[in-house]
């Protein structure tokens, strides 16, 4: 009898072998296997052997048959699989028979479920339908059970925010909740800034911090996993070994090494890593001083901020895209003072380096070579009277943060930092205010005399 059960699955490997020659690699749904006809013919099992004749019509599909009604020539074609010669035609018909038997039982079971919903929320994931879509980034598998997903023959869901895939009949047992809104939950999208903040088993009771699983090292298939995001330890079906990068190792030790961190967590990573959320003056001020290329970076986005202010206000950089289509990163224009982890990887890979600096460039020349209009924005040093044309970025140059006016770094220097602008308002204002006193006290005057 075993061997018969084995020749069974043998036929099956070697049947959906062939189908897989005619058809792409994915699995086929159901419905390339069976019409749908009442007479159910089908070019997958070729020529009927004589002596099974008497028994098509035993085995045909209508489509006025129930799931229990097929599950019957379900068992009845099994039986006669295993009573029937091994290596024969009528075996090998039987067994195709079978498979789409089965593949038609499978169809019937998720078109009749009254519980699919095209969209539905369960624990804060957004689920949509994923049934017969062919995944171009390889095999799906699913993130509750593990188990791998048959796209085109398995009706699956996918959440739209955090990318967590189950099956049909995984929904209602899933105890994860969406990394989307743990996210929102820990306040603007926030990190753990501590590295690997492990308490041990004893603290978790030796159960999987996700699932609950009792968990243990004596056993191989029940082991421990340590997430080195969390410092937590989960079973084999909430951690697979994911490897990430953890943003605490890079704020405190710039350490890029991705490590193994748990599904939840990989999840959450992957879907914080372009947000600009890390904050690197006030998190970790010495690594401007000990990585030169990220002091770079500084210098280059203020600058930025001082281009942007040119190019918002002259027609022609609209035209041209200028400042948002530069290719730069939109948070790289918006402020000068937050990152995200992907900038920081291509900052240590030598990319984003490279992409700032064409950005920079382009700006630069539209602004000094290109446009008349921003060029006669420009300013001249009041202090030395030169003709020179400088700008607030150039590096002989400094701007007054409170009047906005630029001088040669050197002619300011000379007037110990003072701003001519400023001293000018000044005296305006104390002029103003003295006047204003002046009217004031001869109002006085004159009422108190009437």
């Amino acid at each position: 009898m075993n061997t018969s059960v084995e020749s069974i699955d043998c036929f099956e490997t070697q049947s959906r072998n062939n189908n897989a020659d005619t058809a792409p690699s994915t699995p086929s749904s159901s419905s390339d296997y069976i019409t749908g006809e009442a007479d159910d013919s089908s070019d997958s099992r070729g020529p009927i052997p004589c002596t099974l004749k008497s028994v098509e019509n035993l085995l045909s599909v209508t489509k006025a048959m129930g799931e229990d009604d097929l599950q019957e020539l379900i068992n009845k074609c099994k039986q006669m699989v295993l009573e029937s010669a091994e290596c024969s035609e009528e075996r090998k018909w039987l067994v195709r028979r079978l498979i789409e038997l089965r593949l038609r039982a499978q169809e019937i079971r998720e078109t009749s479920n009254a519980n699919v919903l095209e969209t539905c929320v369960i624990l804060g994931h957004h689920f949509s339908p994923q049934k017969y879509y062919i995944s171009t980034s390889g095999s799906v598998y699913c993130d509750h059970c593990s188990g791998g997903i048959w796209t085109m023959l398995q009706s699956w869901y996918m959440c739209n925010d955090c990318g967590f895939c189950c099956h049909l009949k995984c929904m209602t047992s899933i105890c994860r909740v969406c990394v989307h809104v743990v996210a929102s939950e820990a306040g603007g999208y926030t990190y753990t800034k501590d590295i690997c903040p492990e308490r041990g088993l004893s603290a978790q009771a030796y159960r999987c911090a996700e699932c609950n699983t009792r968990i243990t090292f004596k056993s191989g298939w029940i082991e421990p996993r340590l997430c080195d995001y969390t410092g937590l330890y989960y079973c084999q079906r909430c951690h697979w070994n994911s490897v990430a990068v953890i943003p605490a190792r890079i704020i405190r030790n710039w350490d890029m090494e991705p490590r193994k961190v748990s599904r939840a967590a990989y999840q959450l990573l992957t879907l914080l890593q372009n947000k600009p959320v890390l904050m690197l003056d006030k998190l970790n001020q010495k690594l401007f001083s000990f990585i030169p290329d990220l002091s770079l970076i500084k210098r280059l986005r203020e600058e930025l901020q001082m281009m942007k202010q040119y190019l918002v206000i002259c027609p022609e950089a609209s035209t041209q895209g200028l400042p948002w289509k530069s290719g730069l990163r939109t948070h790289m224009l918006e402020s000068s003072g937050n990152y995200s982890v992907k900038d920081l990887v291509d900052l240590e890979n030598g990319i984003l380096v490279d992409e700032i600096q064409i950005a920079y460039n382009a700006m630069k020349t539209h602004i000094t070579e290109t446009c008349r209009l921003c060029k006669a924005r420009g300013h001249h040093c009041e202090i030395c009277g030169n003709d020179e044309i400088i700008y607030p970025w150039d590096t002989t140059a400094t701007m007054c943060q409170l009047c906005s006016t630029v001088y040669h770094r050197l002619c300011r220097s000379k007037r110990n930092h003072c701003c001519p602008k400023c001293l000018r308002i000044q005296q305006r204002q104390s002029t103003d205010i003295g006047a204003a006193i002046t009217k004031n006290d001869n109002t006085d005057n004159c009422d108190s005399t009437a």
